[in-house]
């Protein structure tokens, strides 16, 4: 019956071992091998008219935007994404601005994984720490994300990382097949007015998750001409941001996700390894009094 104890223990040992380096792999990974990651929110997309000036009024959209992995053959050391964000009009459903980029990260850190590029983030990592990071992402290519406190969402704990500045958006409008882009003369570039662009986003810094974004540029894209800085005509002016239901699904989703993870990262490896210790200290125990006996 002792030996029974000591196979038990080292069973549960070599199991919580296995667990940890690679069955639990799926669920502690920052992006699993087939994951697809989706979020919606509100905000405005306003297209300027033919003669490059903005409307006085704002379009409603709703912003769509999604992360799949669309090459997984290199796994678990990199996996290719694609990241596209889409903008509907809030009542007809037509795409009103479509960006979609490939991004090829290490699925266990969510960074790029080679290139120039290396370590800028697309993902918040696991465990993410209170500094700043370089976002490469959809249309924010190198945009540092400051650490800007603590907040609480919907009775989560979140990290708050913000950026309010310049950015070059001129690659962001070359356009997709569901979205026309347009054709820039060289010489010339398309940002944000005055500097006002702004990105927030609420990291839920156990799993990485992201609860709540704010992004836009609300005193409009304009084209520039890159030697003298002369603004020229206007693009579009947007913004949009998490918020009612949208928000609280979000929520749920990163509640959901933080238990996943610690069970897979935490609880279960800690169960199966205070198991072995418990049944391997009965079984030796047991050896020891009848060896005494």
């Amino acid at each position: 019956m002792r030996r029974l104890f000591v196979v038990v223990g080292i069973a549960l040992a070599g199991l919580a071992v296995c667990w940890h380096f690679w069955l639990g792999s799926r669920w502690t990974m920052r992006f699993p091998r087939d994951g697809d990651f989706s979020t919606t929110y509100i905000g405005t997309e306003t297209n300027a008219d033919a003669s490059g000036v903005l409307p006085k009024d704002d379009r409603l959209g709703i912003y769509e935007r999604r992360i799949r992995v669309v090459d997984a053959s290199d796994w678990p050391r990199t996996v290719l994404l694609e990241d596209k964000l889409r903008v509907r009009d809030i009542q007809r459903g037509a795409v009103l601005f479509e960006h979609v980029t490939e991004e090829r990260i290490d699925p266990r850190t969510g960074a790029w994984a080679a290139g120039p590029h290396k370590g800028d983030i697309v993902l918040f990592p696991r465990n993410a720490e209170k500094r700043a990071y370089v976002v490469r992402s959809s249309y924010a290519e190198g945009v540092t994300l400051q650490f800007s406190g603590e907040r609480n969402v919907g009775g989560l704990t979140t990290f708050l990382y913000s950026y309010r500045g310049p950015l070059d958006v001129s690659a962001v409008y070359r356009g997709t097949s569901a979205s026309p882009g347009m054709r820039l003369p060289a010489g010339q570039e398309i940002h944000c007015a005055d500097d006002q662009f702004y990105y927030r986003v609420w990291v839920d810094p156990l799993t990485g998750e992201q609860a709540k974004v704010e992004e836009g540029c609300l005193a409009g894209d304009f084209i520039y001409d890159k030697l003298t800085g002369r603004q020229g005509a206007a693009v579009d002016r947007w913004n949009g941001g998490t918020s009612g239901g949208d928000l609280g699904r979000r929520v749920t989703q990163v509640f959901d996700a933080r238990r996943e993870y610690a069970w897979a990262a935490f609880y279960l490896p800690g169960i199966l390894l205070v198991g072995s210790i418990a049944a391997l200290f009965i079984g030796f125990r047991g050896r020891s009094e009848l060896a005494e006996a």
